[in-house]
């Protein structure tokens, strides 16, 4: 009896050595922020799945969400490994969930507020009154245009009517067909769209807001440093090498560089005086 009952516990040990390693070893979770379509993100980010998983040597599963709350959601979940996110995002997720930055887009992100080529609007002072595009309320171009329309002495919530989308493609539609006198949107997504709609006429940049630390890579604390330090690595080094330079080229990705928790205390304090703000409408 006692070698049977040793027996069975060792089968049990294991089975639990099997299990645990199972898990370090399955798949790391890679989310991406729904600023585009989901076929895009699909499109310009397989291949920066397909590359991480080369150079970790383990399998990386990419998805995103259909709105910004339901990804953010997932996110402050710490559903996520791995995750592509905007600049408020970050902060909670860093402050309050274990996230820590990778790298970010060497290029500041600014909302431009785009007009159709024959609108007659000439600055953003003459947004008072105009109904404002937007990408959803939670996306940080959005946070951005309310920012230039405050500067401008227009109240982002009562001196303007704000039309919320699924995406900034569908901010930039609203332009197209008249449902909008402008779009906030990121000049990167202008890009994009722009491409894919091969469009001949382009849209008019009415006015730039302040900029702040741009998108970044973060990944979660429980990603062991190794695998944190290849990714870093792997991300920054993108335009010195041809794959790299492929997918920076097919996603029209600016280069990225280290990011530090401290580039992103401006957004802090914007988030702080936007509270303030709010209370005292």
């Amino acid at each position: 009896m006692r070698q049977l009952a040793s027996w069975l516990l060792s089968i049990a040990a294991v089975a639990l050595y099997a299990a645990q390693a199972s898990a370090a070893d399955g798949p790391y979770e890679f989310g991406v922020m729904p600023h585009l379509p989901l076929a895009k993100i699909q499109e310009y980010f397989e291949p920066i799945e397909a590359d991480f998983e080369a150079k970790l040597g383990r399998p990386v599963r990419l998805s995103s969400k259909p709105t910004y709350s339901s990804f953010k959601e997932a996110l402050l979940k710490e559903t996520y490994d791995i995750a592509f996110v905007q600049p408020f995002d970050y902060v909670e997720a860093h402050d309050k969930h274990g996230y820590l930055p990778l790298a970010r887009r060497a290029a500041s992100l600014a909302a431009v507020i785009l007009v159709r080529p024959d609108s007659p609007l000439k600055s953003v002072q003459e947004l008072n009154g105009k109904t404002i595009a937007n990408p959803p309320v939670e996306a940080a171009v959005s946070y951005l245009t309310s920012l230039a329309l405050r500067d401008a002495g227009i109240n982002p919530a009562t001196g303007v009517k704000r039309e919320y989308g699924k995406s900034h493609f569908t901010c930039m539609q609203a332009v197209l067909i008249g449902d909008a006198d402008a779009c906030g949107t990121a000049e990167q997504a202008m890009l994009h769209f722009q491409r894919d709609k091969q469009m001949t006429t382009r849209f008019r940049v009415l006015h730039t807001s302040p900029s702040i630390a741009h998108a970044l890579f973060v990944v979660h604390k429980r990603v062991p440093k190794r695998d944190r330090d290849i990714l870093l690595r792997t991300i920054v080094a993108w335009p010195k090498t041809e794959e790299g330079r492929r997918i920076v080229v097919a996603g029209q990705f600016f280069p990225f560089i280290q990011a530090l928790d401290a580039e992103y205390d401006p957004v802090r304090r914007y988030i702080r005086d936007d509270e303030l703000a709010s209370r005292g409408r």
